[in-house]
């Protein structure tokens, strides 16, 4: 994945949307680069007694709504760009679904799994006490993302908790039932994608109940996306992760792949579906394509042997502008990761409320809240699509909502200083 392409989409997109929307252009130099952009070296000594050096991130992009918030990146490919270009496309999501927080993203450069318990326990913990300074309950909220969880989210807080000599909470989102998360929180992501699907379709008068659909990521997004998907009656024909493609013609028992994945942690050797590349599987004739995995997916080649009506990126970026290109000239919907993927920060968001209210909503108020929420927030991005069509697609219908709203508290600031 070149990183540098993608700190480009970033630029491209938010030009093209400025653009369209007839944006103040100085407003968008504001936004073009973040705010703060925060390295820290911390020293963790492992099980082998010897002292490592770990290399962390923060990227704090913008927050002119409110407190910074985004997931925090356990990985050996993460870096200050792509972090940058994540935290970007956080100010766009919250603008969009009209939260009061700003975009952040950050991470660790390594590999989770390389380490024992123990190790990354201490890893997480050195890494927010490192990060103590720069982060807050009214100032930088930080939750989970790629290779990282739940867990880590519990000893980040505990590590935060006990510097500040604080029994409060609402520092981390994504933490677990046990130390105050929400209910709901580790399925929203996915869920999202499934409100999102499901509402295009009632929106273009299509019944839902047998299309077919192949995913690409099994992780948390994608197998939540994929058994929602199901209940609604929608067919899944392949299944797709970084081990590779799987096709069954007359779709996967989905409950069955979950469990299996959850247990082997890839679809490798799964027992039945067909094996396939990378290129037939992104040309398989389906009514729908969910991608859930990473960055720059479908690109070019990709982009134009796709054979469906409907694309949903349940991942961040993983498409570029020519693909966009492409898809709209052979009037392929997509539902943008800005728009698809946005459950995810609003049910940490919903965490954040309930840690500060001292509160507890259950599992259906939480469903309940995101599905009109993320349905409000359709509408508006359908209208207006619907209404410029011929000038823009979903994806530039919803950055030029996100931008109107920034734009309109960016005023506010410039009167009042």
């Amino acid at each position: 994945m070149d990183i540098q392409n993608l700190n480009k989409l970033c630029q491209n997109q938010l030009q093209l949307a400025g653009k369209l929307g007839n944006i103040d252009q100085t407003f968008l130099t504001f936004l073009s680069e973040p705010k703060n952009e925060i390295i820290v070296n911390f020293p963790v000594k492992l099980d082998n007694n010897k002292l490592h050096m770990f290399k962390g991130y923060r990227i704090q992009h913008n927050n002119l709504a409110g407190p910074y918030k985004g997931g925090l990146r356990f990985d050996e490919i993460c870096c200050l760009d792509e972090c940058k270009a994540l935290a970007f496309w956080m100010t766009i999501k919250c603008s969009l679904q009209k939260l009061p927080l700003g975009g952040a993203k950050g991470g660790i450069k390594f590999n989770p799994k390389l380490h024992s318990k123990n190790e990354l326990k201490n890893i997480s913990q050195e890494y927010s006490r490192a990060l103590f300074r720069f982060i807050g309950s009214n100032i930088d909220i930080p939750a989970p993302d790629f290779g990282s969880n739940s867990q880590i989210m519990d000893w980040m807080t505990a590590a935060y908790q006990s510097i500040r000599n604080t029994h409060n909470n609402d520092m981390y989102t994504g933490k677990s039932i046990e130390y105050g998360g929400s209910q709901g929180r580790s399925e929203a992501t996915g869920r999202g994608v499934m409100i999102c699907t499901r509402e295009w379709f009632k929106s273009n008068n299509i019944n839902i109940k047998g299309k077919k659909f192949i995913i690409q990521g099994f992780g948390k997004v994608g197998s939540h996306a994929a058994n929602f998907l199901c209940k609604l009656g929608m067919i899944c024909v392949g299944i797709g992760d970084h081990t590779g493609y799987l096709y069954s013609e007359n779709g996967f028992d989905i409950n069955m792949i979950i469990d299996y994945a959850k247990e082997a942690g890839t679809i490798l050797n799964f027992s039945s579906g067909i094996k396939l590349t990378k290129e037939k599987f992104f040309s398989l004739d389906v009514h729908t394509v969910i991608l859930a995995a990473l960055e720059l997916q479908v690109c070019g080649d990709f982009a134009k042997n796709l054979k469906c009506e409907l694309v949903v990126e349940g991942a961040n970026g993983p498409m570029d502008m020519e693909a966009d290109k492409i898809l709209q000239e052979k009037k392929i919907d997509v539902i943008p990761d800005v728009l698809a993927n946005s459950g995810g920060v609003i049910v940490s968001y919903y965490e954040w409320l309930q840690n500060r209210r001292q509160e507890y909503w259950d599992l259906y108020k939480v469903r309940d809240k995101l599905d009109k929420h993320m349905c409000k927030t359709f509408k508006k991005v359908f209208d207006k699509y619907n209404t410029n069509h011929k000038e823009y697609n979903l994806r530039m219908s919803s950055y030029i909502i996100s931008l109107e709203n920034l734009y309109n508290y960016y005023q506010v600031r410039q009167n009042c200083s």
